[in-house]
Order: structure tokens, then sequence, then C-alpha cells
């Protein structure tokens, strides 16, 4: 049995273009994957406090945290665990104001720590999570890449795939959900346009 950890930063949940694009996907995965599902806009996230960002730097320099710190810091690691240990991850991401949700970067914040999520090797910055990614990005527009460059208001899949790649998440799979204002079967027709691409995707994941 295999874990896949779903982050959906949409507050519309399912019916978001991202959120449909992602059943598609889950509906079609192998029995053995069992998923986990974590709607940010539904959990408590811990505040970025002083003290949150001092337990970061104790922790770093390896010293001791008060019990306060602890605390706060034990619900980042609880995080963090659930991240690292997943084998594959899958993010349903709408696109605001070119870029990601704030909650989607509250999570990142709350989970990128040198020591949990990465460190400094010999060779440079390394990941430490070990599963594959798969990135639904849901945009109202059209943001693929233009003449063999990156669309100048594309600021979701440059930042999430750095992340992801500073966290030892890979390969990345990215499908675009596009177009979703173009009128009122657009959003459904966005979506059936990457069921093929999606299935392929979750065939592969065990």
């Amino acid at each position: 049995m295999s874990e896949l950890l779903y982050i959906n930063a949409s507050p519309r949940g399912q019916e978001s273009a991202a959120g449909q694009a992602a059943k598609v996907l889950i509906e079609a995965l192998p029995s053995a994957v069992n998923v986990t599902t974590v709607n940010l806009f539904e959990v408590e996230l811990p505040d970025v406090t002083p003290e949150l960002i001092s337990a970061k730097f104790n922790f770093a320099m390896g010293a001791s945290l008060s019990t306060k710190e602890t605390r706060i810091w034990e619900k980042v690691t609880e995080m963090v665990n659930q991240f690292t240990k997943a084998d594959n991850v899958l993010l349903a991401i709408p696109m605001w104001n070119f870029s990601i949700p704030y909650k989607m970067k509250h999570y990142i914040d709350l989970i990128t720590h040198p020591g949990l999520t990465f460190i400094q090797s010999e060779s440079g910055l390394k990941g430490l999570a070990s599963g594959t990614g798969t990135v639904i990005f849901s945009r109202g527009g059209d943001y693929s890449p233009k003449k063999g460059k990156p669309d100048a208001f594309d600021f979701q899949s440059p930042y999430l795939s750095a992340w992801l790649n500073l966290v030892g998440i890979a390969p990345i799979n990215e499908v675009l959900v596009q177009r979703t204002l173009a009128g009122p079967d657009a959003q459904e027709k966005a979506v059936e346009s990457v069921t093929a691409e999606l299935e392929s995707i979750a065939s592969k994941l065990s």
C-alpha cells in the first residue's frame, strides 16, 4: 500500500476546476494507493509567529526549545512528516493574481525548513522528501508557454517547481486546466481536455 498526499489549495474544494481534475486522477488510481486529503482552506494552519520563528532558529542551531516553542514546533514537524513520508504528492492549485493562493504559500512556509525538508550537502541543497509530484494548475485564461518561452504572467509553475525540487519531490507532472472562465461550460470542457492525461498519470502511481 502506497500513500498519496492530496493538497487542495482552493476554497471551493472539489467544486474548483483544479479540484475536479484532481478527482479524476484520484478515481483512476490503482486500488493499492491510499489517499490522504488536506484542504488548506478547511484545516487550521499554525500562524507564523515570533515564537515559531524562534523555535525554527533554535532547532537549526541545535539549541534548546522552550516549552511553548516545543509545542509549536511539534505541530510543524507533524505536517512535515505527513508531507515527507508520502510516496506521491498531488497538488490542486488555482491561479490567483498570476500566482498561488495565500493558503498554499502559508503551508509552504510552515513545512520548508533546513533539517526537516532539506539539508545542505557537499553537492548543494538536498531535499528530504522522496515522493513523486503531480501539480494541477487551474487558470481562467491560457498561460501556457508562448513561442518556447514561459508566459510572462505565469508565476505558478516556476515557483512551485522550484519549491518541489528544493524539498526533493521528483519527477513532477504538471497538468494545465485552462480557459475555465471562457463561458458557462468552460470548466467542464477544461477538465475533460486533460482527463486522459490525468488517468495516464494515475495508472503509473503505485
